[in-house]
């Protein structure tokens, strides 16, 4: 404690005899000195109410405290004064209550003119002392104001200067220590791997040192802890600022414990600094082994294999080659693998310089050997698409001349299912040779592009690479490819037309049969259904619309199949096929037709004379019924020379309808006659 407070404390211008008024709010007593002394109590009562405030805790401050100025041995004049100056130190926030005690000599000259005012907070309440009863119980106030406190300033003096003062200087110098040993141990964390063991012993005496005066520092804190619970547990008031020291103490030892793990956590962490660089030091000397090769022997490998082939031997022995290669490098990959899952999961601290320093040359391997892995993968990739073009080339060259021989230049096929069949294979094998084409350009095209790409080492610098032999090369063989589609295509289809037409021939003569076939049933049809005559015009006319309806039928088949055979004849003239099939066919078709149409006219005369007899038989029937009824109606003719006249008139009419009658007869007779005869044969219709 320094001189000034420790001589403003022993002035007991304000002190806390432990009390609290009825609301709960502890009580501080400030005496106000004689008149004489006033100026030089003042600055103590300053320096006093600062300790004060400051031994207690925030909340007990801002929850107010009770105030009681003590001026029954002082004037009217300094209590006024003093009042003023408590006012200054104490905010009206910190002063729940402010009362003013003073001499009974004062209420018998009758100032009261405070008393008559509403009270406001931070205002002083001048009461006698009889009056405190009202605000304080009698426990809680010390002897000199009515109470039965026993306070000894001396003791409360003591207790601060000797215990809680002094704990407080330990606990500085001892967190000091610790801030101080927790910094050496944190710098030293960056220490390199040379400088790691003679920095971890010079860190161990001062830790050494430090835990010493702590352990020290930390029993008599809880020394004094316990003292101020015996303190509380007696039944003697406490003084405020013992019961927040005894807060104040034991939050202090929590920081002093939670700073000393903080340091011994340091502590522990230096020491597997020292652990870990060594590890380090490991890891670095297997990167440096991985960048070097990469750099040295692999690339040199690398950049004695630059071509690409000019067939598919050539281009298969590269490959082979650099899967040779590649199997060199798989050892050194699986160093650069692990020591990338040693790094990346490093089981240690990651923000330390020497690990930094790994980290950027784990980087520079990193790049090194995913630069040489692309430029690896990108020469794979290159063999594998040569392999595939030149592949894909000799494979289309192979069969374009295989389905050029077998189904282009081999013999006339003349069997129509053989043709439908090979036909379909054509088309099948164009389809697969397009598909393969365009396969080889695009191979082709890619292989060039890729060749065309810059070339970049493990380091990211261009390589001069000249390609422009292989690119040629590519591209000759592309253009040959093209050519090649170009006659092929020609002639496939030269001969898929010349299939499509002989396929076509057999369907047109497939159709063209059934034809001759539908011509020679309409025939039979005719020949079995159609030869009778009816009886009565009615039943003429329907069967004269059913044989004309036939004749129509047979007219478009017969008109169909020489279509069909029209246009088979004309396809096995363009493909040069014998066409004595086809004409047979022909006169086979047109003789039934002929036979058709012979019978079928022959059929329509009979009909339509039938259909005129019978027409003519019912009209002159009619005629004769009304002759006859006329003849009868004469005898009711009464004038003699009329009927006669009547008479002769009938005879007329009679002799020309049985001339006609006789007609009719004769007719009747020859189509009786003619409709007993048979139709004419095919053979002598062909005569």
């Amino acid at each position: 404690m320094e001189a000034d407070v420790l001589n403003a404390l022993n002035t007991q211008t304000a002190y806390m005899p432990g009390g609290r008024d009825r609301d709960g709010h502890p009580l501080v007593v400030i005496p106000v000195p004689f008149y004489d002394n006033l100026p030089w109590m003042k600055g103590f009562l300053e320096t006093t109410v600062k300790y004060l405030l400051a031994s207690l805790s925030p909340e007990t401050v801002s929850s107010g405290l009770a105030v009681i100025l003590d001026a029954q041995k002082c004037s009217w004049r300094s209590t006024r004064q003093y009042i003023r100056h408590v006012q200054q130190l104490l905010s009206c926030e910190q002063m729940n209550s402010f009362l003013v005690i003073r001499p009974d000599a004062f209420w018998d000259k009758n100032r009261v003119e405070n008393c008559a005012r509403q009270h406001r907070k931070g205002e002083p309440t001048i009461i006698s002392k009889s009056r405190l009863g009202k605000y304080f119980d009698t426990s809680e106030l010390p002897e000199e104001l009515g109470g039965i406190i026993a306070y000894n300033h001396e003791q409360w003096i003591q207790s601060r200067e000797q215990r809680i003062e002094e704990f407080r200087k330990s606990y500085d110098k001892a967190m000091g220590d610790l801030e101080n040993l927790h910094l050496i141990l944190l710098d030293n964390r960056t220490v390199r791997a040379s400088e790691s063991t003679a920095a971890l012993k010079s860190c161990q005496q001062l830790y050494g040192d430090v835990q010493k005066f702590l352990s020290l520092v930390m029993d008599g804190g809880k020394k004094l802890l316990v003292h101020l619970t015996d303190l509380h547990s007696a039944k003697s008031a406490v003084p405020q600022d013992l019961t927040d020291g005894k807060t104040q103490v034991d939050r202090l030892l929590n920081a002093l414990d939670r700073k000393q793990t903080a340091t011994n956590q340091a502590w522990t962490e230096l020491e597997r600094t020292v652990e870990v660089l060594q590890e380090l030091a490991t890891l670095e000397e297997g990167v440096s082994h991985v960048t070097s090769w990469i750099l040295t022997t692999a690339e040199s490998m690398l950049n004695a294999q630059l071509r690409v082939g000019h067939d598919v031997g050539t281009a298969d022995q590269l490959r082979l080659e650099h899967e040779i290669l590649e199997l060199q490098c798989w050892q050194t990959y699986g160093c650069y693998a692990e020591l990338l899952h040693k790094i990346d999961h490093f089981p240690r601290r990651k923000d330390t310089p020497a690990y930094r320093d790994l980290q950027s040359q784990r980087e520079w391997m990193d790049f090194v050997c995913r630069s040489f892995a692309q430029r690896l993968e990108r020469r794979r990739n290159v063999l594998i698409t040569s392999v595939r073009f030149f592949r894909l080339v000799a494979e289309y060259f192979d069969r374009t001349s295989e389905v050029f021989q077998s189904l282009i230049m081999g013999e006339r096929v003349e069997d129509y299912a053989l043709a439908s069949a090979n036909l379909q294979k054509l088309n099948e094998n164009q389809r697969m040779l397009e598909m393969m084409e365009k396969e080889i350009i695009k191979e082709g095209e890619k292989l060039s592009d890729v060749l065309l790409m810059p070339v970049k080492d493990a380091v990211g610098r261009d390589i001069d690479v000249d390609y422009s032999e292989d690119i040629s090369n590519v591209r000759d063989i592309l253009d040959a490819t093209r050519s090649r589609s170009r006659i092929f295509a020609d002639s496939v289809e030269l001969q898929k037309l010349t299939l499509d037409q002989i396929t076509h021939i057999f369907k047109y003569e497939q159709d063209a049969r059934t034809a001759v076939k539908w011509m020679s049933d309409l025939h039979q049809v005719m020949l079995r259904s159609h030869a009778h005559v009816g009886a009565t015009v009615r039943e003429i006319q329907s069967q004269k619309d059913e044989h004309q309806t036939l004749q129509e039928t047979a007219k478009g088949t017969y008109n169909y199949g020489c279509q069909l055979l029209n246009a088979s004849l004309a396809l096995r003239q363009s493909c040069k096929l014998e066409t004595a099939q086809n004409i047979a066919m022909t006169k086979a078709l047109q003789r039934t037709w002929r036979s058709f149409q012979a019978v079928a006219q022959e059929q329509m005369t009979r009909l339509r004379v039938s259909a005129v007899f019978h027409r003519s038989v019912e009209e002159q029937c009619v005629k004769l019924r009304e002759l006859h009824e006329c003849v009868l109606r004469i005898g009711e003719i009464a004038e003699q020379g009329r009927r006669r006249v009547r008479l002769r008139k009938y005879l007329a009419t009679r002799e020309r309808l049985l001339l006609e009658v006789g007609r009719m007869v004769r007719l009747g007779r020859l189509l009786k006659t003619r409709l007993k005869e048979p139709f004419l044969l095919d053979d002598r219709l062909d005569a």
